[in-house]
């Protein structure tokens, strides 16, 4: 098994919420993409703990 499968990702409820919160606002992957940067969370850890939301995100236009 890959060291990287066991990993989770550390962010606090109110970080959670407020990464969330932007990527719900972002108009364009793009957005969706610096929102993800602010919060340093990799597009895969994003994938991974939010798989609904990245969903949404495949959704929005480049």
């Amino acid at each position: 098994m890959d060291d990287n499968d066991c990993e989770v990702l550390l962010l606090s409820q109110r970080e959670r919420h407020a990464l969330w919160l932007e990527i719900q606002r972002s108009a364009s992957k793009a957005e969706a993409g610096e929102a993800l940067h602010r919060h340093d969370v990799s597009e895969g850890d994003f994938a991974k703990e939010f798989p609904d939301l990245a969903k949404v995100v495949q959704l929005l236009p480049d």
